[in-house]
């Protein structure tokens, strides 16, 4: 996502009455437009852009439990609006254009200085079974970022074992899940990044602790979308990647995802698997990427795999040699192996096309 999203409108505006009304008052901001009525790309900037301008037909679309501040329901003079769907789907206000052109002007001008400068990527990891290595590759993928931007890997797997130990850091000082609090109020993004521990190569871990005290703390999809909420709103870019559980991606969180890495195992019971898993996640308009995982002996190639899912694959890991000692051993420390920093390239470079 380039910088300017934060301050972009979007307008997801199907009646092609309406349409050319709401482009008139959002040109008229001097903002950026992000213009659209596919549903994935609703999702993807819903929460990013500075405000929304939707029509009846597009809000009826939405998912169940979208929520956010800026969001205006256009209707065309001279009406009436539809002030139930303005109210499921929280909507500020209800307007008719082009009779409140004016009074929307004014409310989409406010605000300006409260707005974010800049806004990164958000990228879920997930294995379609267990045992993919879906952690090891979302922590190979956050180091890579962090090559190139300010990158924060979060641990968003409540059974997880911690994945500051996977990169090899368990002794790092810093906070953990337990210590950031971010549903208790207004936290500053700054304030988070420097309390978390943060690799050589500059990533920063948000992961589950581990103690001999039976800690009351249980995450949710609520920590885990307050963490990325939180992050999105630094006064720099930040790109956020998200180790996530492979039973369910949680809707509150699959919206606030730019992209989702769906590591799959070239096995035919996995990628039957991962057919169904694929369908199911479409229907959460999210974007995802595919990355073909080889466990030792595969029965299925590239072709079998895509013929069968129904999807392109993006990237393809090969089985590693002692990969799994070193990180047993050690944590995913050093320099990626070629195979795997390839695969994330591949994957950065969907992400950020």
């Amino acid at each position: 996502m380039n910088t300017t999203t934060h301050q972009a409108i979007l307008i997801a505006v199907e009646d092609p009455v309406l349409h050319p009304e709401a482009m008139h008052v959002a040109a008229a901001t001097g903002r950026p437009v992000i213009e659209t009525t596919n549903l994935m790309d609703i999702s993807r900037h819903f929460h990013r852009a500075s405000a929304v301008l939707i029509d009846t037909s597009m809000a009826s679309q939405l998912s169940p439990g979208k929520r956010r501040d800026r969001v205006f329901l256009l209707d065309s003079d001279p009406g009436p609006s539809d002030w139930k769907t303005a109210m499921k789907i929280h909507a500020e206000q209800a307007m008719l254009l082009p009779a409140q052109a004016g009074e929307l002007l004014s409310a989409l001008g406010r605000d300006d200085k409260q707005l974010p400068v800049a806004s990164g990527h958000v990228i879920g990891v997930a294995g379609v079974v267990g045992g993919t290595g879906a952690s090891t590759f979302a922590a190979a993928l956050a180091k890579r970022r962090a090559e190139s931007a300010t990158t924060v890997l979060i641990d968003a797997d409540p059974s997880s074992g911690g994945i500051d130990l996977l990169l090899g850091i368990e002794d790092v000082p810093g906070a953990r899940w337990p210590d950031v609090g971010l549903r208790r109020g207004t936290v500053q993004a700054a304030d988070v990044l420097k309390a978390l521990p943060s690799t050589p190569d500059e990533v920063v871990v948000l992961s589950t602790a581990r103690s001999n005290v039976l800690d009351p703390f249980a995450l949710s999809e609520s920590d885990v979308s307050a963490a990325i909420d939180c992050f999105l709103s630094a006064d720099r870019s930040v790109d956020v990647v998200v180790d996530l559980p492979h039973a369910r991606v949680h809707p509150d969180i699959a919206e606030r995802l730019s992209h989702l890495v769906l590591v799959i195992p070239a096995e035919v019971r996995a990628v039957a698997a991962a057919r169904a898993r694929y369908m199911e996640l479409q229907q959460l308009h999210v974007s995802i990427t595919c990355v073909l995982r080889h466990r030792g002996w595969s029965g299925l190639d590239v072709a079998e795999v895509e013929e069968i899912l129904g999807a392109d694959i993006t990237a393809e890991v090969g089985s590693i040699q002692r990969l799994a000692k070193s990180v047993e051993m050690h944590g995913l420390t050093g320099s990626l192996p070629r195979v795997l920093s390839s695969a994330c390239d591949a994957v950065i470079g969907e992400v950020a096309a």
